[in-house]
């Protein structure tokens, strides 16, 4: 088993019209070929997930700390003339519900695991997140992407050191 997670410090662009890949706010502006995929967000609590969505999908970004049990966002959008939803499912950072945990896993096509670049231990966390998610998935080839959030805040401390 590789025991290597692969890392994307995650920044949000702000125009996401290149590549072919358009934003619709409405069901009924998608294309009429459609493709659905359930993404589940995890990590450990307050590293921002419920941040990274919010910004992704609908360009807001509080400071505010709101605790999160689960909660599901959805996104349409064009790709190539092709129609996508995402469900995106934004999952607590405490296992208090393990088996909401399990089932979440078990119904995702896909993970975005975050951690906070700040914080070394919930970093540690996703390798555990990461082997929950093969056992219960019964298999290691799973669609995943590990974010590395806060990168504002290493560039905020350096500055004070400076």
């Amino acid at each position: 088993m590789n025991d290597t997670i692969g890392v994307i410090h995650y920044h949000i662009a702000d125009d996401f019209g290149e590549n072919g890949v358009h934003r619709h706010d409405t069901e009924d502006s998608i294309a009429t070929s459609n493709v659905r995929h359930k993404i589940v967000v995890m990590g450990a609590a307050k590293v921002g997930k419920s941040s990274l969505i919010n910004q992704f999908l609908y360009n807001k970004y509080t400071p505010k700390y709101k605790r999160t049990v689960e909660e599901m966002h959805q996104g349409n959008f064009s790709v190539a003339g092709v129609g996508l939803t995402l469900d995106i499912l934004d999952t607590s950072g405490a296992n208090e519900f393990p088996a909401m945990r399990a089932l979440s896993i078990q119904s995702a096509d896909a993970f975005i695991l975050v951690y906070d670049v700040t914080d070394a231990n919930t970093f540690c966390e996703l390798k555990l997140l990461r082997d929950q998610i093969h056992e219960t998935k019964g298999t290691s080839s799973v669609a995943m992407v590990v974010v590395g959030n806060k990168t504002d805040l290493l560039i905020e401390d350096s500055d004070r050191r400076e």
